[in-house]
């Protein structure tokens, strides 16, 4: 079966996919369809500056002995920025500022997020991770043992250093979420013989100088392999994921102080949205008034062909989580501009293959095959900036390459495949092999 035959099948799936996914559920009062697609929940993901957040600041302080550098401020900054971006937080934005007094800052902005306490310890915690020997002491959970390993009355068998960042990864036993990770080989024999000797004892293990578990020895540990277990619950995946994004991201560099948390209200907000949603309609309404008007019947199937890549790109917005701010917006209106000048390409072309003497099959054809290296140059020429600024970039240029990239690459289809698909179908109809209806003339 050839890709002609397919091609129609193809668009009218991916159109009633899209239109699926995009159905505004509450709105239209459609609350019992599925919701969620491909193991994730769909739905429209908005950023800081449309929707609001939670905003920490942080106050970078020397450890004993420490001076800081400029480069140990940043890899705090970036450490924080993946933990965040661990719990499922889009486009967090982390920044560095130095106030009048020359103290240096972390300022975290976490969009959506209402939990303060569960921001609070991920983006605060130094990640200093202890396997203790308690030496006989009863210890619970969120207690306070710094005072008592100082004085030598709890024993510290190694630290978080000796962990493999790679091998950490959310696992569950008998029940009970918990984390896995990999011991070094010299971490692994203290371990072992520890282990051994502790049999159906506790063996404590602390957080940043808190105890965070104290976990019973069921028997020895040996090959460096082990899981903490955190209970069941909704608490307790909370407390698995920030345990996770803590030992995956290491510790910082820095110590840091909380020096005030607050609600961040959106800095554009709904009014702005509302504005940007209505420019962008009439916007697209003047280009499709625009090719209607001068291409006629191929700017009928353009101006269906863009609409279809409205509905597709929304859809794959929604499905993968991206977050939608200011630069999201921009990029998806530069990504319309863009599949627009793709069909005027090839409209030009198929102009110019009729007034060199072909029919009109023909020249469709040709018009489509000669315009398409022009189209693909220009648009791989934009997926290579646009990945380059993706890899490169901070996390708001981050996301406006990320709707670039796919904006172009549902451009390219709608432009190319759709466009032509349904012109293919209307040349095939008396009425539609008529050339006043294609805006030449022999």
């Amino acid at each position: 079966m050839t890709w002609r035959r397919v091609a129609p099948w193809v668009i009218l799936v991916t159109l009633l996919l899209a239109i699926f996914i995009d159905l505004p559920r509450k709105t239209l009062g459609l609350d019992w369809l599925p919701s969620n697609i491909l193991g994730r929940d769909v739905k429209t993901v908005l950023g800081l500056d449309l929707q609001g957040g939670l905003r920490v600041t942080l106050a970078v302080q020397a450890k004993a002995g420490q001076t800081i550098t400029s480069d140990q401020v940043e890899t705090a900054r970036n450490i924080i920025e993946r933990r965040v971006g661990g719990i499922g937080v889009s486009e967090p934005q982390v920044r560095t500022e130095t106030g009048g007094d020359g103290q240096q800052r972390i300022v975290v902005e976490v969009p959506g997020i209402s939990n303060e306490a569960q921001v609070r310890t991920l983006v605060g915690s130094t990640g200093q991770l202890q396997f203790l020997d308690p030496k006989g002491q009863t210890l619970t959970v969120n207690q306070d043992i710094r005072t008592q390993i100082a004085a030598g009355q709890i024993g510290v068998l190694f630290d978080g250093g000796q962990i493999d960042p790679g091998s950490v990864q959310p696992d569950s036993q008998n029940g009970e979420l918990g984390v896995t990770f990999t011991l070094s080989s010299s971490a692994s024999d203290i371990w072992c013989r520890f282990t051994t000797a502790n049999v159906n004892n506790p063996g404590p293990i602390s957080l940043d100088g808190l105890v965070i578990t104290t976990p019973t020895i069921n028997g020895a540990i040996c090959g460096g392999r082990t899981i903490i277990t955190v209970g069941t619950g909704a608490q307790a995946q909370t407390e698995q994921l920030n345990l996770y994004n803590t030992l995956r991201f290491g510790a910082l560099p820095v110590s840091l102080s909380e020096q005030g948390i607050e609600r961040v209200a959106p800095t554009l907000g709904a009014d702005f949205l509302a504005q940007a949603l209505a420019a962008g309609a009439v916007g697209l309404l003047l280009v499709l008034i625009f090719m209607i008007s001068y291409y006629r019947m191929p700017g009928v199937l353009a101006a269906l062909a863009l609409v279809f890549y409205t509905l597709t790109s929304y859809a794959v917005f929604r499905v993968i989580g991206v977050t939608l701010t200011l630069a999201g917006v921009a990029a998806f209106i530069l990504s319309i501009g863009m599949a627009v000048d793709a069909n005027i390409l090839i409209f030009e072309r198929m102009k110019e293959e009729i007034r060199a003497g072909k029919t009109l099959g023909p020249a469709i054809e040709a018009g489509f095959n000669r315009a398409w290296t022009s189209i693909l140059d220009s648009n791989v020429s934009s997926l290579l900036v646009a990945s380059w600024l993706y890899w490169q970039g901070t996390t708001v240029v981050r996301g406006f390459a990320l709707v670039l990239i796919i904006g172009v690459l549902i451009s390219m289809f709608s432009a190319v495949t759709v466009t032509r698909t349904m012109l293919r179908y209307v040349v095939r109809t008396d009425w539609g092999r008529r050339l006043s209806l294609y805006h030449v003339e022999r």
